[in-house]
C-alpha cells in the first residue's frame, strides 16, 4: 500500500502586500513552520498531485485563498498543460487564480525526490508554490524570474537541501538575493 507524501521542510508565506515602487525582499515576505513528520513514499501516478495538495495546505495560514479545492484544480490543469519542474530538482508550481485574493509563495522538500518531468529529467526534491490572483499580473511577473534566478545556483540549491531549520531557508534566499 503507498503512503502519503509529506514535505519535510516547509516555508510558508503570511499575507502580503507588495508595491511596485519598492518591494520586499524575499525573507519579508515568508512566514515559517516546520512540521516534524518524516516523508512517506506516495504511489507514483498520485506524487505530483499530493505535493500540489501539501503545498496548497502550508499556504492557508496566511489566508489568501478563498477556495482551497478551485485552486488545487487550477493548479491541477496549470501543471498538465505544462509541467513547471526546471531541472536540477526543482519544480515551481505556478498560477494566477481567481480563488486567490493576494501573492502567497511556500517552499517544500522531500527526501524522496520524485519525477516531475523537469527538463534535464531529474527528480525533483525542492518545491516553491507560487499562486497570485488573476489580476496581479506586475508583481508576479517580477516574481517568477527572481524565483528562477536565485534557483540557478547549485550552492543555492545545495544549501536549500542540507537546512535544518525554517530559519535557515530564510537565509538561503536572502544571502541569494544580494
Amino acid at each position: 500500500m503507498a503512503k502519503e507524501a509529506r514535505i519535510s521542510r516547509i516555508i510558508t508565506v503570511e499575507n502580503i502586500t507588495l508595491q511596485l515602487e519598492a518591494p520586499l525582499a524575499w525573507q519579508d515576505i515568508i512566514a515559517q513552520t516546520a512540521p516534524e513528520e518524516e516523508p512517506d513514499l506516495p504511489d507514483p501516478r498520485d506524487m505530483r498531485e499530493q505535493i500540489i495538495a501539501e503545498l496548497i495546505d502550508l499556504l492557508l495560514p496566511a489566508e489568501v485563498i478563498q477556495h482551497q479545492g478551485r485552486l488545487y484544480t487550477d493548479l491541477i490543469f496549470r501543471e498538465r498543460r505544462a509541467p513547471t519542474g526546471l531541472g536540477h530538482g526543482i519544480a515551481v508550481p505556478h498560477v494566477r487564480s481567481e480563488h486567490v485574493r493576494d501573492i502567497a509563495i511556500g517552499f517544500g522538500r522531500t527526501d524522496y525526490p520524485i519525477d516531475w518531468e523537469s527538463p534535464d529529467g531529474e527528480p525533483v526534491d525542492l518545491f516553491f508554490i507560487m499562486v497570485a490572483p488573476t489580476y496581479d499580473d506586475t508583481i508576479y511577473n517580477r516574481l517568477w524570474p527572481k524565483m528562477a534566478s536565485i534557483l540557478q545556483y547549485e550552492q543555492t540549491r545545495q544549501a536549500l537541501r542540507e537546512a535544518e531549520k525554517p530559519g535557515e531557508i530564510i537565509a538561503i534566499i536572502k544571502s541569494a538575493e544580494m
